[in-house]
């Protein structure tokens, strides 16, 4: 496929219901349904091809209408955005979904300002910020080798200095995209190193949807409604 530097930014995706019973839901999966919890608390996948965690609902629609709006809201854009690369949607595939938020990040974990380097504008209110090291998207465990799509949603954003950053075609030159409440972007994750910035406090959220080009074609694990 060919790469491209665009990001897909949409502001205002959900109405304030849906945004109450996200927050709500996601809850119970960093309480029941976590990963780690180091410098950020990261849940296990919420929904993939698996069904929804935490429920007895294997295929959509879920038992819970939020995970249904969402993952149908999501993959509207997604396919725009695919459409925008040249690539045909129906090759694109959800691959898992789970959620990230700040906590109170102790110190070997912390960075300061100075270690950001070219940004467009520095990160506030104190400087300070917690995340992963820089990386392409991929199936950690080698069992989907696709060529990957990442959505981020901002469902806290705490400050919008704490975005996503992402690696184009200069290893010095990043571009930030801020964060913003009830924000999506989609970006080629497959193509280009990126990461999510958080404060070392409490205060930020993402839900991060993964999807992958099924090219070439396998029988997919997980498929989503035609909308």
């Amino acid at each position: 496929m060919n790469p491209t530097t665009e990001v897909l930014v949409i502001d205002d995706l959900f109405d304030e219901s849906t945004i109450s019973e996200l927050k709500s839901n996601v809850e119970k999966h960093f309480n029941a349904n976590l990963l780690t919890t180091d410098y950020i608390d990261i849940t296990k996948s919420i929904i993939d091809c698996h069904g929804l965690a935490l429920s007895d609902t294997a295929y959509f629609p879920y038992s819970e209408k939020c995970w249904n709006v969402l993952c149908l809201k999501i993959k509207k854009n997604v396919y725009l955005y695919s459409e925008s690369l040249g690539i045909d949607p129906v090759s694109v595939i959800p691959y898992s979904c789970w959620a990230e938020r700040s906590i109170n990040a102790s110190a070997e974990h912390i960075r300061p300002i100075e270690g950001v380097v070219e940004f467009d504008s520095p990160l506030r209110p104190n400087g300070n910020y917690v995340r992963d090291a820089a990386d392409i998207v991929k199936d950690l465990d080698g069992q989907v080798r696709k060529h990957f799509l990442r959505s981020v949603y901002s469902l806290e954003s705490y400050d919008s200095s704490y975005g996503t950053v992402i690696q184009f075609d200069n290893q010095f030159k990043w571009t930030k995209v801020e964060s913003k409440d009830n924000r999506l972007i989609i970006y080629d994750g497959g193509s280009y190193k990126s990461t999510q910035y958080y404060p070392h406090v409490p205060g930020k959220c993402n839900i991060i949807f993964d999807w992958y080009i099924n090219e070439p074609y396998d029988v997919p694990d997980w498929i989503l409604p035609v909308t």
